[in-house]
């Protein structure tokens, strides 16, 4: 027993100096990253992967945009080892001008966490766990824990929702998916929540401007002021667009504008308005100088 013991002691002695050891590693291997945007070149009009091998990597796969804070000092995107089944939420953060590695922000071993948002303050971090929204609020230096959001936007009744945008105003849009949904005569919907009184009212439906009825809506990126949204939507199961529209004058979305930028997901546009994060091959960015060139005349 006691020869046994001894061995066991030595296999973990091993264990944890490789443990250290490759995290020294890991530490060792982990680029130098200053200043906005992880110190990434901006992109121009033309689409590029963001923070490739740091964010966007071979060996994981990447489910969201990379959301980050209003003074660009954190970041949190979703994502999941190759091979994995749940998704997590990961962030990483900047300090005194160096962004440290990323670590595992929310997760849990039998759930999916995904679709993060921030609100337009950074006081609160929206996200999904499996099919319905929650959210968590800051409080210094760490995050309270997760709390599900009204039973209006999460009803018992539908299969799924998902967390989209978050407005100046508090205005909450989202996705829901219900296999008996029959409003423009498909199963996956945009709708938003207004706050009122501190409370989530009734979500609406947004109308048939943008639920249109020769495709499916997945997701939904509104500027802060609600002056524009960028869409995706899908005309089948291979492949997703997105678009843009603009609130015109009277109240009414202008028509769509496809942004043609191949197959994507998941639009959010970054807090200082600049550039837009998306999903497609990782998570790109790409320059949004098109808000204004694609603006209707009418607007300017």
């Amino acid at each position: 027993m006691k020869t046994k013991s001894i061995i066991v002691i030595i296999v973990l002695i091993i264990s944890f100096v490789g443990c250290n050891a490759q995290h020294e590693k890991n530490k060792a291997n982990f680029p130098e990253l200053k200043g906005p945007y992880l110190g990434q070149k901006p992109p121009g009009k033309t689409s590029e992967v963001f923070a490739p091998g740091v964010i966007s990597r071979d060996d994981y796969f990447e489910h969201s945009a990379a959301v980050f804070s209003p003074d660009l000092s954190e970041v949190y995107w979703a994502g999941k080892p190759n091979g994995a089944r749940y998704f997590r939420i990961y962030s990483m953060k900047m300090i005194d001008g160096k962004w440290g590695e990323s670590h595992v922000a929310f997760s849990s071993s039998n759930k999916s966490f995904g679709y993060p948002v921030l609100s337009p303050d950074g006081n609160m971090l929206f996200f999904c766990i499996n099919a319905d929204i929650f959210y968590v609020e800051r409080k210094g230096d760490y995050w309270t824990e997760p709390v599900k959001i009204s039973p209006l936007i999460n009803p018992k009744n539908t299969e799924s929702e998902r967390i989209m945008s978050v407005t100046d105003n508090s205005s909450l849009y989202f996705m829901r998916w219900n296999p008996n949904e029959s409003a423009f005569g498909k199963k996956s919907v945009i709708y938003v929540s207004r706050k009122i009184n501190g409370k989530y009212a009734e979500p609406e439906k947004l109308n048939e401007n943008i639920n249109s009825d020769d495709t499916e809506e997945f997701a939904i990126y509104v500027a802060r002021d609600e002056s524009y949204l960028i869409l995706e939507s899908a005309k089948d199961n291979r492949s997703s667009d997105l678009f843009i529209y603009y609130k015109m004058k009277e109240g009414s979305w202008s028509k769509r504008i496809n942004l043609n930028l191949g197959w994507v997901r998941f639009p959010s546009v970054s807090p200082d308005g600049k550039y837009l994060f998306y999903m497609s091959e990782g998570i790109n960015w790409v320059n949004t100088s098109f808000i204004e060139e694609l603006k209707p005349k009418k607007l300017e």
